[in-house]
């Protein structure tokens, strides 16, 4: 006997709208309090659509596809999949299935339904899932939470990551809250590289802009939270609170940068059970130890690079760990220690290497150079530090060399050139209100001042340090520092080796605030 050819009455039996929208719902992996939140429709209403207790009228049916970045043909496709999929799984009377051909149009139709992030492709995965709920006399919270219990998660590949780029380059000048949509309806199956992508990105940013850092780190902890997997998601919101903690220190929040890793320690540990190692898991220990720098507690900070760099996987983050850990030297005023760990880096980092890194490499080296007064080593390394910061470093960073080759050109001997410079650097400081840089900078102009004998540039420069520096980020003994000079200054007895003392102890005292201002000896 000839086998039946099946084909599809499009017309009889089509399932409630309320089924069709939780099919939708559990092809995102989305629960209804998920829906809920995107959508501003309640989950209770939500509820009770779904087990077709009451219809959605139009704009409140709208708001739901939206919130799941379908559009209105979702609901014919959601409708006919169902149907498809009880006549091909349910008994031999049910309706037949449509014509190679037709179903070739609708599933072409299907990639289309859902902007920048169709997840139709992981129906395939959820068939049992949905089959249950199907069978199911409703379709509430309960049945679809477990919908992609850890064990049947797809592994995630490499080639996620390619996907997530593709999508934040599209979402990345939008408005924030499009930035939040854009996240929020990603496929699931590639949630994980958007959330490492992000928090990258912020820490890239966190230099020239925390801000903006901490923007794009709470929106890497959102696409975290959209990931399948217990310890796995715990890991990526783990991840996602430490890039969000090293935003607001680099802000100068240390205290709401203390909070934000408690609340990312905990989840790291629940993560250390995940099967997969896709993150460089040493960043996390990477950023605590830069907070832990910033609170001098340095012996905490040492030991957690050292972790780091011993599970380093990549060359890039062991150059970052090493660039880490000479900063850490600077700031404890061993300047000679940081600039051998720097000259090394420079040697040994491939020049295909991030920009960003090389960047850091050649001004923090040319730097610290410049305060050890090896002013020829530091001019060289200035040039290419320049270019790279033009590609790579932001505005901030670029005021930054130019605060460098001021000092490097004063301290060769052109020493008119290198005041007009640093004059530049101050200006560019004080616009921005960074208090603490304004006032280094200002003191470094009184050095060279005081050289060429011209006190009263000195005197004036006094004059306006104090009251700028009241209303801005200058704590009280750097501020007792400054107030003793521009007594000195009005008293015109400021010299060279004064104003040098000075700037030695606001140096010093920048990451101490603790740290006492006894006066010049």
């Amino acid at each position: 006997m000839a086998k039946r050819k099946r084909t599809l009455d499009r017309t009889a039996d089509l399932p409630a709208l309320g089924r069709v929208l939780a099919v939708l719902r559990a092809t995102l992996n989305l629960t209804q309090s998920d829906l809920a939140r995107r959508s501003k429709v309640k989950r209770a209403s939500i509820s009770e659509y779904e087990r077709g207790v009451t219809t959605p009228d139009a704009s409140t049916l709208a708001r739901l596809l939206a919130a799941m970045g379908f559009r209105w043909s979702a609901l014919d496709f959601g409708a006919w999949f169902i149907a498809h999929l009880k006549a091909e799984c349910g008994a031999d009377d049910a309706p037949h299935t449509v014509e190679p051909a037709a179903l070739e149009s609708i599933l072409t139709e299907a990639t289309k339904l859902r902007a920048e992030a169709a997840a139709m492709s992981k129906a395939a995965e959820r068939v049992g899932c949905l089959a249950k709920l199907l069978d199911s006399d409703g379709a509430g919270e309960g049945h679809l939470q477990g919908a992609l219990p850890e064990s049947l998660a797809r592994r995630p590949t490499p080639e996620d990551r390619t996907a997530a780029r593709a999508l934040w380059a599209r979402a990345a000048t939008l408005s924030r809250t499009r930035q939040e949509e854009a996240v929020c309806t990603a496929p699931p199956e590639i949630a994980w590289a958007l959330s490492e992508l992000l928090a990258l990105e912020s820490q890239g940013l966190c230099g020239d802009d925390p801000l903006r850092a901490a923007s794009l780190a709470e929106l890497a902890l959102s696409a975290a939270s959209r990931v399948g997997g217990d310890a796995w998601s715990a890991k990526l919101r783990g991840f996602a609170w430490a890039h969000i903690g090293n935003a607001r220190r680099a802000h100068g929040d240390l205290r709401d940068s203390d909070r934000a890793f408690m609340s990312a320690d905990p989840l790291w540990e629940a993560g250390a059970a995940a099967p997969w190692r896709m993150l460089e898991d040493g960043v996390f220990f990477f950023l605590k130890a830069s907070l832990r720098r910033d609170q001098r507690r340095f012996d905490e900070a040492t030991d957690l690079l050292e972790h780091a760099l011993s599970i380093a996987r990549s060359e890039t983050f062991r150059v970052k760990v090493l660039g880490s850990k000479a900063k850490l030297l600077e700031e404890r005023g061993e300047l000679h220690e940081a600039v051998a760990i720097l000259r090394e880096l420079k040697d040994t980092t491939p020049q295909d290497a991030e920009g960003r890194v090389l960047y850091w490499i050649r001004h923090n080296l040319a730097d610290n150079l410049s305060k050890l007064g090896c002013f020829e080593e530091a001019a060289a390394l200035l040039p290419e530090a320049r270019t790279l910061c033009v590609q790579y470093g932001g505005e901030v960073n670029l005021v930054r060399v130019l605060w460098t080759e001021g000092r490097v050109t004063a301290g060769s001997g052109d020493t008119l050139r290198g005041i007009e410079t640093l004059t530049r650097v101050r200006g560019e400081f004080a616009s921005r209100r960074m208090g603490y840089d304004t006032a280094l900078v200002s003191l470094e102009l009184a050095v060279f001042y005081a050289s060429e004998g011209r006190f009263d540039d000195v005197k004036t420069l006094a004059r306006h340090m104090v009251p700028i520096f009241q209303a801005q980020d200058v704590h009280r003994e750097a501020l007792a520092a400054l107030t003793l000079f521009r007594q000195a200054a009005e008293r015109e007895m400021v010299t060279v080796e004064f104003c040098e003392e000075i700037l030695d102890f606001l140096r010093k005292a920048r990451h101490n605030p603790d740290l006492k201002f006894k006066g010049p000896t």
